[in-house]
């Protein structure tokens, strides 16, 4: 069976990666747009921003730049780096809260859009999901309240401005209570790995599975896939993180999966109607940024096995092995 789709918009591409690589992986994933993060590398003035800008441009990709609302407890200066090119603002959610405000109110008055990352850093300090595989592990765990207590925090201080707020990577089914009446102008992002996998994954200690935020539990993953389906989740992104510090000790190893080059490939696979799949990652994203798709392409729906050696990444740190659609 084929089916022909709009090409997918990616919201959450960490910067870990040069931005010939992120260009080249999104042309094999079928993205024809990607929202850089600022989470490995700074992007917080017009120097960082002009850079990868210009990256973008002499590889002729439409890469959104997110930058950092706040750099080392002190205000961006986010009108600039809107005029200057800016497509998003993203903020860490334990911040000082006058600057998160003050972040809030750029972002109504200039009308962009907020990605926030909810996590408490200092519930934060473990290597995988807190539960009971992590206990038997004998490794550190990070809590559901981690993130959902942070969820509320934002939720409760965008409910005082208009700005586009989006919730990035919500992980947990408390946070999913709290945001399940949320208004318009509030967003839910889920990673695509939350989609898949589960802390069962690393009970042996498989360094393929650390990333973060860390993979839940069952309940949590079929949480998320209920919310896809009913429309509450309004994004699925990548989440991308390139590294290949994964063939170390559990607790060294670096956090993150790379897996733009298959973006559309597992989103497709993944057992959510193909309608809903199109609005979460064409869509949707494209409405929030005012891009009009107008490349398609092809998807064949089978089994199909997945080349690590031909990925654009660097990162081949990917425990994907097999899915169920591809790119004809």
């Amino acid at each position: 069976m084929k089916i022909k789709v709009p090409k997918s918009v990616d919201l959450n591409v960490k910067n870990s990666e040069s931005v010939a690589r992120i260009a080249a992986a999104s042309k094999n994933g079928g993205v024809v747009a990607a929202l850089m993060i600022p989470k490995q590398k700074p992007i917080f003035d017009k120097l960082h921003l002009a850079y990868n800008l210009k990256r973008a441009n002499e590889e002729n990709f439409n890469l959104l730049v997110a930058v950092e609302g706040i750099h080392e407890g002190k205000l961006s200066e986010i009108s600039i780096l809107k005029q200057k090119g800016a497509s998003a603002i993203f903020i860490n959610s334990d911040e000082d809260m006058n600057l998160i405000k003050r972040v809030f109110e750029y972002a109504e008055f200039l009308d962009i859009p907020i990605f926030v990352n909810c996590n408490n850093k200092s519930l934060s300090y473990g290597v995988m999901n807190d539960s009971e595989i992590a206990y038997a592990m004998g490794v550190s765990g990070i809590p559901n309240y981690a993130e959902s207590v942070e969820v509320a925090k934002i939720y409760e201080l965008s409910s005082h401005f208009n700005a586009n707020v989006v919730f990035q990577s919500i992980t947990t089914k408390e946070s999913l209570e709290i945001l399940k009446n949320k208004p318009e102008n509030i967003f839910i992002d889920v990673c695509i790995d939350n989609l898949y996998f589960t802390d069962e994954n690393l009970k042996d200690f498989n360094t393929l599975y650390k990333t973060f935020p860390p993979l839940r539990s069952e309940e949590d993953k079929n949480a998320l896939l209920k919310s896809c389906e009913e429309g509450l989740i309004d994004f699925i992104s990548s989440n991308h993180i390139a590294t290949n510090q994964k063939d170390i000790p559990f607790e060294e190893a670096e956090f993150g999966i790379s897996k733009l080059d298959i973006f559309s490939q597992l989103a497709y696979s993944l057992p959510i109607s193909h309608e809903k799949i199109t609005k979460l990652i064409s869509t949707n994203p494209a409405k929030l940024f005012g891009i009009d798709i107008d490349e398609y392409m092809e998807i064949e729906l089978g089994e199909f096995e997945v080349d690590f050696e031909n990925f654009a990444s660097k990162g081949k740190n990917c425990p994907y092995t097999r899915v169920r659609a591809r790119i004809i």
